[in-house]
């Protein structure tokens, strides 16, 4: 630390009261003073740490346990950590166990730091929020002083990171009657399945290139931020937890819903709870739900309601209106029988093709999706105002599908999980941390826990703020006050 203080002092500090002296000149800008000491505190940051680890390094070598299990092979080996605050080069060295044979570098393993690890878990978890939030590109660009981070390293860090995080039960159930769900899935474009080029056609010659991360919504109320007296309402969802995954079959969608049934026998007194809403579209995977959840009851979304409603009438002109306040009228009266009826005079004065089709299938789509219609309107305690496509936009397809880009399965399925997992409220550092912990493969030897130990309690005699101020001229200064102070914060005094 003594090192990089003194050279900030004698070089750093001279060149920033040079452009300030440019700045009063007007030949600078005040923000080109600020971005000048910025970049330089950073600089000062990353070869801060460099000394420390390098001190670190010596306090191995010099330790009798090191000398007597292992020899010295290699000195002053360079490594380079891309950091939030740039790249930290240091040097340290390599050992061969006197008994093994193995090769290791000590300050490596006390410190945590991976084989091949390149960047650190400070700069990996800011390079993924930007990526998860934009792009591949814009998130190896987020740290600039760090250097250009390429788009494959960056798709290689969202491949290696799966959004699963142990999350402590709480200290007590919430106790509800009823809980919400929406679920929905997307529709991502694949760029290939194995290999480039392996994506087939249909029929019509389309390319059969469609993921479909699937999203469950799971939610306690909704409520109006805005206030009662607001004309604009502002409805936010309270409780709300996603789940997510690219779940193919149904065993695989079983799981998902295991999931979530786990999730609500942890957060709710399931004795307590009478039911469990389920809002979508009606495929297949959403309808299962209901069934794993067994207090689960399917209801139909509004939006495709809304959906197959105007695609019944949008060839009918100026009676368009009218016959679509018909057959709201039917469907929220459950009028099963005068549904039929409508959709009968509607046929009538169809032609035969495009329209006469999604005319006939739409009144097959609510004839099927019947009982989801009843609960929807019989039922009290259910709160509509989600909706699934919603949710699916604001988590999944802002990132994967609402612009014109490829993804490979895997890539789909990591970043849908990450989108998921940060509305969470998870943070990706915790994540990564984890996951670090999980793939040790090495713990540490009883000989490197006490290496360990005993540079600990070397440190605490490194007394660097005495040696600082013994050697740094004119540190006792008032002008030299916010030196003496950030001195102070940094080692803890």
């Amino acid at each position: 630390m003594l090192n990089s203080i003194l050279h900030f002092i004698e070089n750093d500090i001279k060149e920033i009261e040079n452009l300030v002296a440019a700045m009063l000149k007007g030949e600078k800008e005040p923000h080109d003073l600020s971005q000048d000491i910025h970049d330089r505190m950073l600089g000062l940051g990353a070869r801060l740490i460099a000394e420390l680890y390098e001190k670190i390094d010596d306090e191995i070598r010099e330790s009798l346990i090191r000398k007597k299990k292992w020899n010295i092979e290699q000195r002053n080996e360079p490594k380079e950590l891309l950091d939030i605050l740039g790249p930290i080069r240091f040097c340290r060295t390599g050992y061969r166990d006197k008994e093994t044979g193995k090769f290791v570098y000590l300050l490596d393993k006390i410190l945590g730091i991976e084989g091949h690890q390149r960047i650190t878990l400070g700069a990996a978890a800011c390079i993924l929020e930007e990526a998860v939030q934009t792009s591949y590109a814009k998130g190896g660009r987020t740290l600039s002083l760090m250097g250009q981070v390429s788009k494959q390293t960056v798709k290689r860090l969202v491949h290696d990171t799966e959004a699963q995080l142990p999350v402590a039960p709480p200290s007590e159930k919430k106790r509800l009657e009823y809980l919400h769900i929406v679920a929905d899935e997307d529709h991502v474009a694949a760029q290939f399945w194995s290999q480039k080029g392996d994506l087939g056609k249909d029929s019509r010659g389309n390319k059969i290139n469609t993921i479909m991360p699937k999203l469950i919504c799971l939610y306690e109320d909704v409520i109006d931020e805005a206030g009662e007296t607001s004309k604009s309402p502002r409805h936010k969802l309270t409780g709300k937890h996603y789940f997510w995954g690219t779940y193919k079959g149904q065993e695989a969608n079983r799981r998902l819903w295991e999931e979530v049934r786990d999730y609500i026998d942890t957060h709710y007194d399931t004795e307590y709870l009478k039911c469990v809403y389920i809002a979508g579209d009606g495929a297949g995977w959403i309808r299962a739900g209901c069934e794993v959840l067994g207090k689960g009851r399917f209801v139909l979304d509004k939006f495709h309601m809304m959906k197959y409603v105007n695609v019944s009438v949008s060839h009918l002109l100026d009676s368009a209106e009218e016959v679509k306040g018909e057959i709201w009228e039917c469907l929220n009266g459950r009028h099963k029988k005068r549904l039929q009826e409508v959709y009968a005079e509607i046929l009538k004065v169809t032609e035969e093709g495009r329209k006469y089709t999604e005319a006939e299938g739409a009144l097959g789509y609510f004839l099927n999706q019947w009982d989801g219609i009843q609960i929807r309107t019989e039922e009290a305690g259910a709160n509509w105002e989600c909706c699934a496509e919603g949710q699916v936009s604001h988590v999944l397809s802002a990132r994967l599908s609402s612009r014109p880009m490829g993804w490979s399965e895997q890539g789909c399925d990591r970043m849908s999980g990450l989108r998921a997992y940060t509305k969470n409220g998870g943070k990706i550092i915790d994540l990564l941390a984890y996951q670090k912990e999980r793939r040790k493969e090495n713990q540490l030897s009883e000989e490197e826990l006490e290496i360990k130990k005993k540079v600990c309690e070397k440190q605490a005699g490194w007394r660097y703020q005495e040696r600082l101020q013994g050697r740094v001229p004119g540190l006792e200064q008032h002008s030299l006050k916010w030196m003496r102070v950030w001195i102070n914060q940094e080692l803890g005094a």
